[in-house]
């Protein structure tokens, strides 16, 4: 009997718990969340999601409405991320005066986790020697005067190529995007392998492939994640984004290990033959292998490099809405939709 009691007392005491725990974590959530904090002003914040049913498709748009509102500088609650959003001239120049150190790094997507974070440069998690020689590397060898001018030649014959497939595409509905973005991708990839990925007939399988591959990378590292917003669900990869990216790495790791080896194989040629002047220019891939950089970094820094540079495009208006636009092009390449 007494034994009865006992276990009776104890569901009771259980159930009890059970009931009350729910509501003493609102309550803890709803203390943390409303407490002072040192923050610029911002809209009122639900718990646990903070603002995210506010952020809406166009993110941009909807923090310049709120920056109207609340003012140059403001804050913003995305799951458990604080955001603070400088939409001013003067609060952006005041922040990076103050606090450029902490602001130089990047925060990485989750889906991007499966690279190593010390081959980064855009979203290198912090400004260490390795970000260092990256950038100087980018700086000069890509993106200094010099090296602009030296392209030159190369930006005039991928524009030469592409005016060439319009001509023979007269009177045919073209992709304009595609045309578009396969030119200005295959500038990218002679930049670094002095090699064409893509091609704009669209016969290449491997350059398919490749092309989707890529695409997939990006479309990852910009879907709304879960892990992004809780952090602490993150080892979960609820939306297996993570697992994803990782499978297209290895894919394109396999295609660019490809020239990887090549290259290592020609320069190891060159090097037996004495006294033998090469008067070909470099490439960032040559530039890469003159610092010891592994295959591995090289691989993860070329599709890093690659998708700062499809993001760039879509945030430039090339990839803008996602809409497959199809365009016919007529004697004069005035552009009509066909859609």
């Amino acid at each position: 009997m007494e034994l009865t009691a006992y276990f009776m007392e104890n569901t009771l005491l259980y159930s009890f718990f059970f009931i009350l725990a729910p509501f003493f974590l609102l309550l803890i959530t709803y203390k943390y969340y409303n407490t002072k904090k040192n923050l610029p002003p911002g809209p009122p914040q639900l718990p646990i999601i903070g603002n995210l049913h506010q952020m809406g498709k166009k993110p941009h748009v909807s923090t310049a409405i709120f920056a109207k509102k609340y003012g140059p500088l403001i804050s913003l609650r995305l799951g458990s991320q604080q955001l603070v959003v400088a939409s001013s001239s003067q609060a952006a120049m005041e922040i990076l005066k103050t606090q450029d150190r902490h602001l130089s790094g990047r925060i990485m997507p989750d889906s991007f986790q499966v690279f190593p974070k010390y081959d980064g440069l855009v979203w290198a998690p912090d400004c260490n020697e390795h970000w260092k020689i990256l950038r100087a590397l980018s700086r000069v060898e890509i993106f200094s005067a010099k090296a602009i001018e030296a392209q030159s030649n190369l930006r005039n014959e991928k524009l030469a190529q592409m005016l060439d497939f319009l001509n023979i595409t007269e009177g045919k509905v073209v992709k304009i995007e595609e045309v578009v973005f396969t030119t200005l991708f295959n500038t990218m990839s002679n930049i670094l392998f002095s090699k064409d990925f893509l091609d704009l007939n669209g016969d290449n399988t491997n350059a398919h492939w490749l092309k989707k591959a890529l695409q997939k990378t990006l479309e990852n590292s910009m879907i709304p994640n879960v892990g992004d917003f809780f952090p602490i669900v993150r080892g979960l990869d609820l939306q297996g984004l993570r697992k994803d990216t990782l499978k297209q790495l290895n894919d394109v790791s396999s295609f660019t290990g490809i020239l990887i080896k090549e290259r290592r194989d020609q320069r190891a040629s060159l090097k037996v033959i004495k006294d033998v002047v090469v008067t070909e220019e470099k490439d960032f891939l040559d530039h890469l292998l003159d610092k010891n950089f592994t295959d591995i970094q090289i691989n993860v820094l070329v599709q890093k490099r690659v998708g700062e540079y499809q993001k760039a495009s879509v945030m430039s208006g090339l990839n803008g809405n996602g809409d497959d636009h199809v365009f016919k092009m007529d004697d004069d390449f005035q552009i009509y939709y066909c859609v």
